[in-house]
């Protein structure tokens, strides 16, 4: 069963002003949790999720909470076009998300795009997990 979702629109200063400012999807995060390959390969944003039926629909026909954000997931990956090849917000998976509301989930998400045009903010590189580069002249009996 596919679950059609989208992004809910917040602005950059989403609780100062909120009158015609300009809004993206969500927002990059700058949370330390271990994951592997965070701050390398995937970054960390956070966004609301708006679904286009009430999630006790979903329910009521046998899914769980899981398996609905699962799916919305699932098609939000896919490519915008049949032309298109790759997803538009780049290969999302879900590490964590709260329910809001009957048709609202706010969810922490992986991405694999960096700096995206559709999130406020840009993924860091810096991440604890990274191995430090060794510096200086190798030695002889290492």
């Amino acid at each position: 069963m596919e679950v059609v979702c989208s992004f809910e629109q917040i602005a950059e200063w989403q609780h100062v002003i909120t009158e015609g400012a300009p809004t993206k999807s969500g927002r990059y995060d700058a949370s330390n949790l271990p994951t592997k390959g965070l701050g390398h390969d995937k970054w960390a944003l956070v966004a609301n999720i708006v679904l286009e039926k009430p999630l006790s629909e979903y329910l009521a026909a046998g899914m769980t909470e899981e398996g609905v954000v699962s799916e919305c997931i699932a098609y939000l990956n896919k490519p915008p076009t049949k032309r298109a090849r790759k997803p538009k917000y780049g290969k999302l998976i879900c590490r964590f998300f709260n329910v809001l509301g009957d048709s609202r989930i706010s969810a922490s998400l992986l991405t694999t795009e960096r700096n995206s045009k559709y999130f406020w903010g840009r993924g860091a590189k810096n991440s604890p997990s990274r191995r430090k580069a060794k510096r200086g002249r190798p030695r002889k009996g290492a």
